[in-house]
Formats: structure tokens, C-alpha cells, sequence
């Protein structure tokens, strides 16, 4: 917790806002700096104003034209330095690699998993 030099930055992308607001308060409270968005759109124009972003977490199902698996590959080839978590009910551990994702968690989980999810991908960076 101290060690602000090192603290990851992670994008969570959750079109429900109860659900959002839980995955980002368990996520701070875990030492990681969280940014937010409710769509696809709206995490691109994040990512692009925020270099340090270094995980990706991301619901499939979302309103828009871009789901959270067409923003994994986006993000693949626009940010190739940032992992990607999926968080889903509806996808598979295998559709979520298949996009990209480093990681996957299912819905609905329990808040230490989306941390040790995104300890795992931070520590492999």
C-alpha cells in the first residue's frame, strides 16, 4: 500500500452501475488506482487520456456497438502493453482467451477474486 511508485492503474468497463461501483471499491481498496467507464466508447476515450492504464477489466455484455470483447481487440492493437481481464456470465475462459484477455473472471464472483485476477495480471507485467 505504500508503494505509490508502483501502484497499478486498472480501467474497469461495467455498463451496471452497482456492479461497477463495487468492482471499484474493492479494487481501491486493494492499492489499486481505478478509472471507470459504462461502454466501450467511453474506455477508449479514458485510455487515451490516461498512458498509465495497465489493466483492462472489462464486461462483455454492454450496450453500444462494441462489446467487451471487440474493445479487447481494440485495445490489443492500440495499447499492446495493457492486459486484459474479462468478467462475464454469459462468455467462456476460451472466447475471453480467444479475444485476447489475459485473464477471466465469472459472474458473479466474490471480490477477492477480481483482486487476486488483477494481482496476477499486474504481477506478470
Amino acid at each position: 500500500m505504500g508503494q505509490s511508485s508502483t501502484q497499478q492503474t486498472i480501467l474497469v468497463v461495467e455498463d451496471e452501475f452497482f456492479i461497477r461501483m463495487s468492482a471499484v471499491a474493492t479494487l481501491e481498496d486493494a492499492g489499486f488506482v481505478v478509472l471507470e467507464a459504462k461502454n466501450s466508447l467511453e474506455a477508449l476515450d479514458i485510455l487515451s487520456r490516461h498512458v498509465e492504464t495497465s489493466i483492462l477489466m472489462t464486461d462483455v455484455r454492454m450496450p453500444g456497438l462494441m462489446n467487451g470483447l471487440a474493445l479487447i481487440a481494440q485495445v490489443q492493437i492500440d495499447y499492446p502493453a495493457i492486459r486484459s481481464i474479462v468478467v462475464s456470465g454469459d462468455t467462456s475462459a476460451e472466447q475471453a482467451g480467444n479475444a485476447g484477455a489475459f485473464g477471466f473472471v465469472a459472474k458473479p464472483y466474490l471480490a477477492k477474486t477480481i483482486v487476486q485476477a488483477a494481482r496476477d495480471t499486474a504481477s506478470r507485467h
